[in-house]
């Protein structure tokens, strides 16, 4: 009568009779709970009776599902080869690990109640697989994917009812290691990708997104910028090719918070073209990196030009500026660009500039003399200067 089970293949008795997957299945079929609100799987050696001895034997209302597979070499496959009742009453579902997910064109499988799909360093037996998958869930809300290295396939996502996306990738570089992600989900409220080696391309609009986090690589990526037109939160890796690369203007008309992780030579244009397309902005963050080691410097000069009237949202809405790992007076840019934000932002209540920790006292003391003697557009703008810890 339990509402949470949990099978651990690795605190089974080696003397078993039986194999682990013919015990679950037989405890399963004693459960006698009409509704069973957790079940989790940890697998520890290779199984490929998940769908012929695990799902059939469930009888309870089932809302939830995890299953973990550790084996070192080889791959359980889940296959969904039937539609069994207990995955009409699934709400979550999670796989992870030493799993192949091998859904064929002819499967038969619906998840009428699935809301949550978390599919976690799982592999797929052909490109279409995760596609067949997303096509049997028509109310998901959350997917989260973690994907493997070296995955050189097409993955599409398109999810009408989805309102928030994760994906991410396995720590680890490696140069083959380029799949394409084509994706669709017109009722997104919440959008991450930490992936620097895959390609994401967004075939509908986002008119809902509210927020979003991106860390991809800067040369696929074209038109990520126009994608994320309509969020109101964003969190980006900036570089310069993302934006001087595109023909046509973008425009945030409905940004309020943008956090900007720069990790190549400061351009004063670019970041004074992102704000004249950001016009209701009113927190702006800027985290500097001055290193060479992530190899995306790019020495060719700026084509962005300043604009010609100073941007509406230092105008009208800017208040606050945080600046980490401002380098103002070693780089003109950068002081060009915090001068002009500090001359013209009306509004501003508050600007925070982190100096980088290696840089040296008299240089510090030059920086914060320079600052502090500019004029600011904001009269009651508190401006704080101090060392901060990135590198």
């Amino acid at each position: 009568m339990m509402q949470k089970l949990e099978y651990d293949e690795s605190s089974c008795l080696n003397n078993l009779s039986i194999g682990f997957d013919e015990f679950c299945g037989r405890s399963l079929q004693l459960h006698e709970a009409p509704i069973l609100k957790t079940l989790n799987l940890k697998l520890h050696n290779h199984s490929d009776s998940i769908d012929s001895l695990l799902f059939p034997s469930i009888r309870s209302t089932l809302l939830k599902i995890s299953i973990t597979s550790s084996n070192s070499v080889r791959y359980t496959p889940i296959s969904f080869s039937y539609n069994l009742d207990v995955f009409k009453t699934l709400v979550v579902m999670k796989l992870q690990g030493k799993i192949l997910l091998d859904v064929s064109a002819d499967s038969p499988v619906c998840f009428p109640s699935l809301k949550r799909l978390h599919l976690t360093r799982v592999s797929y037996s052909c490109d279409e697989s995760l596609c067949r998958l997303l096509s049997a869930c028509p109310v998901l809300e959350d997917l989260f994917l973690e994907r493997l290295f070296r995955t050189n396939i097409l993955l599409t996502i398109s999810v009408p009812s989805l309102q928030r996306l994760i994906i991410v990738k396995q720590d680890g570089s490696f140069f083959n290691d380029d799949p394409i992600f084509e994706i669709n989900v017109p009722s997104l409220l919440y959008l991450m990708i930490d992936d620097c080696q895959g390609s994401f391309h967004f075939t509908g609009d986002m008119p809902k997104l509210v927020e979003a986090k991106v860390s991809v690589c800067q040369s696929k990526s074209g038109k990520l910028l126009k994608s994320l037109a309509s969020v109101e939160r964003l969190w980006l890796n900036l570089y310069v090719s993302m934006v001087t690369h595109l023909t046509d203007r973008f425009y945030f008309d409905r940004l309020l918070h943008l956090e900007l992780h720069i990790y190549q030579n400061f351009r004063a244009n670019l970041l004074l073209r992102v704000l004249q397309d950001s016009p209701k902005l009113q927190v702006l963050k800027l985290n500097q990196t001055h290193c060479v080691w992530f190899g995306f410097i790019d020495e060719h000069p700026c084509l962005v030009s300043e604009p010609s009237s100073v941007p509406e949202c230092l105008s009208f809405h800017l208040e606050t500026l945080q600046w980490i790992g401002y380098g103002g007076s070693e780089t003109g840019e950068e002081k060009e660009a915090a001068v002009y934000i500090l001359r013209n932002a009306r509004r501003l209540k508050s600007a925070l500039i982190s100096l980088p920790c290696t840089g040296m006292m008299e240089n510090d003391m030059t920086t914060i003399n320079e600052l502090q003697s500019k004029s600011k557009a904001s009269t009651t703008c508190q401006l704080v200067i101090q060392r901060s810890n990135v590198l």
